[in-house]
């Protein structure tokens, strides 16, 4: 029996044969090209991990075989034997090309000049093992061999056994959503074992699946998306895609790299930034490279590089040209007696001044034999690169440079069989001709995935600004036709293909369509960058073209863009689409659809927190929707006009804009998302006026209907707002009920990373913590909630934030810290232009100021009061009466403290606000002690502590201990004395002793 009997091929076709399958029918099952099988069956190529799994799969190979089968497939021939009359540089080229690895580049040269760098990155892969990452970024000019460098360290890695993800950015697809992070998260999936994916949490595999389809082929089940605010959904995808890191890595050293990336999209450029913040706690090396002659024009590239080398574990690499001696040692190296002449050393390095791309140009021009070396005029001198190129296309056969011309239109990475179908030739001329341009090496094959591209960039650069402009647009049009009649790419990258195909074409209404579905697919990816990308170039093309669509067209496509121009905070602009789609509507006589996007110009206001231009739209809206009886539509419009009023510190108008919605909802007994909505905007509604019970039942029935469809967003927020109703210092004072409903809202805001949730949320735990003393751990979820809603800019809650931190520094009577938070919160309000919080933090600064003894702006906090009370924002009104009872305390306005804290004890009595009530009894009394009514004061500041004991609330009841001891020495009673400043004591010794290991630290004492 000869050798090839006993190989992987022969056994595999036999199995194939056996199955009664053909190569096409067995290609197609293992998604790869006829030519790959052929080629894998005659033992001219290994199949990547990935297609070997796939081949055993549908090769039915048995389980306990199957490791056998994988280890076979991926052995390395026992014979690489080169053709004797191979030229030495055609031997190295296959050499090189048997590693398989897949960057662009002429790297089949041998490997020179790059020792130091080489050697800093095989220091850098070792330093991995202490288990923190390293970036490096290696910058220089084109062809001056960054390609190659990486190439060498990652077959370095590879030979380790070490976890390897290489990718490329290229020009042509810049516009692509995710592109190399799309190709970097494939070969993880293939390469991540069942059982480690499986360790996943559901949410962020779900996030991966609608990314990368290999996933999703994976997964049987799916867990639902939630829908999110753009910003959010993106955060989410970034830490999925760093769980599917991880869990390939299994804490091994991880290598990835990406070459060209100043051709890179946004979105990719935002992951990269988040991956490099992540790596300090990750064996990971994550090296980018890219052209230092884009960063004058690409914004986006600079931005990104000076936000990495502020890093402290990144390296910047700058390549320099070779020098003499490596040029010599290039022409040593290759031992090619065609460039033996003595001085051909120093006039390459002369002509080329280094670069190594151009020397490799040439050497290979000289190579080939078309010039002669002694003759000094016979150098291709690249003045230009293109002039390089030129001279060896020159040389290419006239029959074979059609082909080239058609893989130079499909753009980078091609198939076997799209490039037969598309040149119509029989399958033996075609397979010459490609096989003669892969010699030539202007073409590059990737041994194991069946793809072809060009060995350089700027080569098929060339070939194609070489193709008249006529057979241009011809061949765009075939390649257009034959991609959307046989799709080889996943949904969005074939829409994006169809769109620059068809759009070269010249075939403006299937342009304008994949533009369009190009743009959705970025949308729905969340890089709204890219999206609008697409959407522009849509316009744009419309706009010279009007005739490529109809009116109908036309409106919805400026609609869309809209939509995405609002999502990415492009307020002006989406007005401006809003607005044509609207006027575009009208004139059709399309009414309903006139409502609709006007109800999305208001809501593009409303998260501009334009509020007054919100309401102007919704109104609109509501009349249109009234006017037609659709009384659906209209509780909707009714919900969206009371949030934007709520938004903006106008709860009057809340309160009966919800109202009406719930109504509406009542009557026609809906319970779907409308009602879901109504009832939790009417429960905002109360939350805001000091009714935190009536709150509470419009949010439980919120509640109820969000479970009924299934919405995990709106379950998560009304749990989160039932633990607001119940907190002490806006609600019922029930913490051990407000934290469970705040755990339960975060693990779900968790399980399905609903970014937008959890930093309110983690801001309400933080206020039940501060209450029941445990400013340790309130300390933690702050520092944990503000940099996610800086990350998301969600400004109303970054107030939030900055007012609950201001309230742990005074609690731990920290004034002198408070203060800033307080001024901060109300910078961010007043630069947004927005009311919300504003009275709250108005008077969170005038008591912060009155424990420093600053004088307080009095005229502000009257009107911060009056706004709060004129707007029925009963919860804002509570703490301005808090800061008027202290600043008239301060003043000693022994009247006008207890008028104030009369009217703080009436209102939360109203609405059974213990802690409250508890807190104008503790007002009431210090008023009565500054005048030495001891038995008046004992009396409030009694009622007062026992309603803070019976609440748990720790850090008033210190207070009204420190009151009553000052109470006591009045009335002589030195024994009642000691034992309040002994139990003010304790408390602030417990508070102390929470705090350990936070960094936190506390001024409270025995005697406030």
């Amino acid at each position: 029996m000869d050798e090839r009997s006993n190989s992987f091929g022969y056994w595999l076709r036999r199995r194939r044969k056996a199955l009664d399958l053909t190569q096409d029918a067995l290609a197609q099952k293992v998604s790869c090209s006829q030519a790959a099988i052929k080629k894998i069956e005659a033992e001219e190529r290994r199949p990547s991990r990935g297609l070997a799994q796939r081949l055993a799969e549908q090769l039915a190979i048995p389980a306990q075989e199957r490791a056998a089968f994988l280890q076979a497939a991926r052995a390395l021939r026992t014979s690489d034997r080169l053709p004797l009359d191979e030229s030495p540089i055609e031997a190295l080229t296959a050499a090189a090309a048997s590693d398989g690895l897949a960057f662009a580049g002429e790297q089949k040269s041998p490997f020179v000049g790059r020792t130091n760098e080489y050697g800093q990155f095989l220091g850098l892969i070792a330093r991995l093992t202490a288990g923190s990452g390293q970036v490096v970024l290696i910058e220089g000019e084109a062809g001056i061999g960054k390609s190659r460098l990486m190439h060498e360290v990652a077959r370095y890695a590879r030979q380790r056994s070490l976890p390897t993800l290489v990718t490329s950015c290229y020009e042509i697809e810049r516009a692509i959503a995710y592109q190399p992070v799309i190709d970097l998260a494939t070969q993880a999936c293939e390469a991540t074992s069942e059982t480690r994916l499986r360790r996943i949490a559901p949410i962020f595999l779900a996030e991966i699946a609608a990314l990368v389809p290999v996933m999703a082929a994976r997964l049987v089940e799916r867990v639902p998306l939630s829908a999110d605010f753009p910003e959010a959904r993106q955060a989410r995808l970034f830490h999925a895609l760093g769980q599917l890191l991880d869990a390939l890595a299994q804490d091994r050293q991880l290598i990835v790299m990406i070459d060209d990336i100043q051709w890179a999209d946004d979105a990719s450029l935002q992951f990269l930034h988040f991956l490099a913040r992540q790596m300090a706690g990750r064996p990971l090396l994550l090296a980018c490279a890219y052209r230092d002659e884009e960063l004058d024009d690409n914004e986006r590239l600079a931005s990104l590089v000076e936000r990495l080398r502020r890093e402290p574990h990144t390296r910047h690499m700058a390549l320099t040209r070779f020098g003499p001696g490596d040029t010599e040692m290039l022409i040593e190296r290759l031992n090619d007696p065609k460039l033996s002449a003595p001085d051909l050393a120093v006039r390459l390095h002369r002509e080329t001044d280094g670069n190594p791309f151009f020397l490799w140009s040439i050497m290979h021009s000289l190579s080939e034999g078309d010039c002669a070396v002694r003759d000094a005029g016979s150098l291709p001198l690249p003045d230009a690169l293109r002039d390089s190129v030129r001279r060896r296309l020159a040389r290419v056969p006239h029959e074979d440079r059609p082909l080239l011309d058609l893989a130079a239109v499909l753009g980078r990475r091609f198939d076997f069989e799209t490039l037969l179908a598309l040149t119509r030739e029989p399958e033996e001329r075609f397979l010459h001709a490609i096989e003669s341009l892969v010699k030539r090496r202007l073409l590059r094959e990737d041994q194991e995935g069946g793809f072809y591209d060009f060995s350089h960039e700027k080569v098929r650069e060339v070939v194609y600004r070489d193709i008249g402009i006529a057979r241009r647009v011809l061949l765009h049009r075939a390649v257009a036709e034959m991609l959307e009649q046989h799709p080889t790419s996943k949904t969005h990258e074939l829409d994006a293909r169809l769109a620059e195909h068809y759009e070269r074409a010249n075939v403006w209404p299937k342009a304008l369509r994949y533009l369009g579905l190009a743009a959705d697919h970025s949308q729905k990816l969340f890089a709204m960058r890219e999206s609008l990308h697409w959407f522009d170039r849509a316009v744009a093309l419309l706009q010279a073209h009007p005739e490529a669509a109809t009116q109908a067209q036309q409106l919805a496509l400026y609609e869309r863009r809209g939509v995405a121009r609002a999502q990415a905070g492009q307020t002006e602009g989406a007005v401006a689409d809003f607005q044509q789609a609207i006027d575009a509507a009208r004139a059709l006589g399309e009414h309903e659809q006139a409502r609709d996007v006007l109800i999305q110009l208001g809501m593009a206001y409303r998260r501009a927190d334009a509020y007054e231009q919100a309401i102007v739209c919704l109104d609109e809206a509501l009349k249109v929707s009234l006017a037609m009886g659709d009384e659906r539509h209209a509780a909707d419009t009714l919900y969206h006009l009371g949030t934007v009023a709520w938004s903006n510190g106008r709860n009057d108008l809340a309160i009966s804009y919800h109202q009406q919605a719930v109504d509406i909802c009542e009557r026609l007994a809906l319970t779907d998302l409308v009602a879901v909505q109504a009832f939790h905007g009417r429960g905002e509604a109360y939350f805001a006026n000091a009714e935190p019970a009536a709150a509470i039942a419009s949010f439980s029935r919120s509640l109820d209907l969000a479970r009924g469809i299934g919405d995990k967003s709106y379950e998560s927020e009304n749990l989160m707002m039932i633990g607001w109703a119940c907190t002490g210092h806006m609600g019922l004072a029930d913490y051990q009920r407000a934290l469970s409903h705040f755990d339960a809202a975060l693990a779900i805001a968790r399980a399905a990373d609903l970014q937008w949730h959890l930093g309110p949320t983690l801001i309400g735990r933080a206020h039940v913590q501060m209450a029941l003393g445990k400013f340790g751990a309130a300390w933690a979820d702050l520092n944990e909630a503000l940099p996610r809603l800086e990350t998301l800019r969600l400004v109303r809650y970054q107030i939030m934030a900055h007012d609950a931190l201001g309230c742990l520094f005074l609690d731990l009577n920290r004034p002198e810290q408070a203060l800033p938070h307080y001024e901060r919160g109300l910078h961010v309000a007043l630069d947004a232009g927005i009311t919300y919080w504003r009275p709250r933090l108005q008077a969170n600064l005038a008591i912060a100021q009155l424990r420093l003894d600053i004088p307080c702006d009095r005229a502000a906090l009257q009107a911060a009061h009056q706004y709060a009370q004129d707007h029925s924002e009963a919860w804002l009104t509570l703490r301005c009466l808090e800061a008027l009872a202290e600043l008239a305390l301060a003043n000693g306005d022994v009247d006008g403290c207890i008028t104030h804290a009369d009217q703080l004890l009436a209102l939360a009595t109203r609405g059974d606000m213990r802690a409250l009530v508890g807190q104008a009894h503790r007002l009431r009394g210090l008023a009565w002690l500054a005048v030495n009514a001891f038995e008046s004061a004992q009396h409030e500041l009694t009622l007062a502590v026992t309603l803070a004991e019976q609440t748990g609330r720790g850090r008033l009841a210190w207070e009204c201990h420190g009151a009553l001891a000052r109470v006591a020495a009045g009335l002589g009673d030195g024994a009642g004395k000691n034992n309040s400043e002994a139990r003010a004591r304790t408390i602030a010794e417990q508070i102390v002793k929470d705090l350990g290991g936070s960094g936190l630290t506390s001024n409270l004492t025995s005697a406030p």
